[in-house]
């Protein structure tokens, strides 16, 4: 039956309606789609090119979902490899393990409002096809989808362009603090290295001052007993002066005992000469000599306050 020109005029426009909706399904998966896939070219049999179209808008919807599960497979696995990567840092790093749930967390809740965002999408895209199955869009209503999409679009990549920078300071401060630890590691055993090199120095240092002092000791006390020797003998020369007894070659061993000054307190023969008479006269001549000659250096008289010497007159 021949169709009249309110006919062919009414199927011209139920065409590109249809046209129109097509290329709006296109765009709106340009976000999911390495390419744009363009409308397919109007036909002049208009009942034959609805068919063709709902052919290849099924086949697109079709290679959208596949799309979309490549995605969401390749969004787990990466989430995985995070997780793996979250887990490996949490010994090394306790205090970003913080800041990186929170960041993660706080990237999970963006992630879900990209889901719930991108169910609205699928949400739209059940309405437009609704809409092309009743053939009864208006420009309007699709005007306004469309604009609805390119801002889902432009805050998604907004959010994409987000997340990268926070990912690209996340690393930045994870190598700045693996740095720092780094060059506190560095320091720490430098310090050690020259604590141990000091203490060694300082062992040199006291062994070479206890050397030194063993021999300022030693020539101390060589001094020391050369100046009592000389006073022991002045002593016994002292002594001898007021002995008396008149018997020649004998000797005895004395233990005198004096203070400050050279004041006798005790005198007494600790080895006999084999005569009474001659010891007890030997200790009187001690007493008689008081104040005896000793150093005037307290020191030295210390060693000498208790005296034993041989007297042989």
């Amino acid at each position: 039956m021949r169709l009249g020109w309110f006919d062919r005029l009414l199927s011209f426009i139920y065409s590109i309606g249809i046209h129109v909706i097509l290329a709006g399904i296109l765009i709106f998966s340009f976000a999911f789609v390495p390419e744009p896939v363009s409308p397919p070219p109007a036909q002049v049999d208009i009942v034959q090119a609805v068919a063709v179209d709902e052919r290849k808008v099924e086949a697109e919807i079709n290679r959208l979902k596949e799309v979309e599960k490549k995605k969401r497979d390749a969004e787990a696995a990466r989430q995985q490899e995070l997780n793996k990567k979250a887990e490996a840092e949490k010994k090394k790093a306790e205090a970003a393990k913080k800041k990186r749930e929170a960041e993660e967390k706080r990237i999970a809740e963006l992630r879900k409002q990209r889901a719930e965002e991108e169910k609205k999408n699928e949400e739209q895209a059940k309405r437009v096809a609704e809409l092309k199955a009743k053939q009864k869009v208006e420009a309007k209503e699709l005007a306004k989808l469309e604009e609805e999409k390119k801002q889902l679009e432009e805050k998604r990549k907004a959010e994409e362009e987000r997340l990268k920078e926070v990912e690209k300071k996340r690393v930045a401060e994870e190598k700045r603090r693996i740095e720092e630890e780094k060059q506190k590691k560095l320091a720490e055993e430098k310090r050690i290295k020259d604590e141990k090199r000091r203490k060694a120095e300082e062992q040199t240092r006291l062994a070479e001052l206890d050397r030194e002092q063993k021999a300022l000791d030693l020539a101390q006390r060589r001094q020391d007993d050369a100046t009592i020797n000389r006073y022991i003998w002045e002593i016994q020369s002292k002594v001898s002066q007021v002995f008396i007894y008149p018997e020649k070659g004998l000797s005895c061993t004395l233990l005198v005992q004096m203070i400050p000054g050279g004041d006798v307190v005790d005198a007494k023969v600790i080895e006999s000469s084999g005569s009474a008479v001659f010891d007890r006269q030997a200790e009187i001549a001690v007493m008689k000599a008081s104040p005896l000659p000793v150093p005037e250096d307290p020191r030295v008289f210390e060693k000498m306050r208790k005296l034993k010497f041989d007297f042989e007159p």
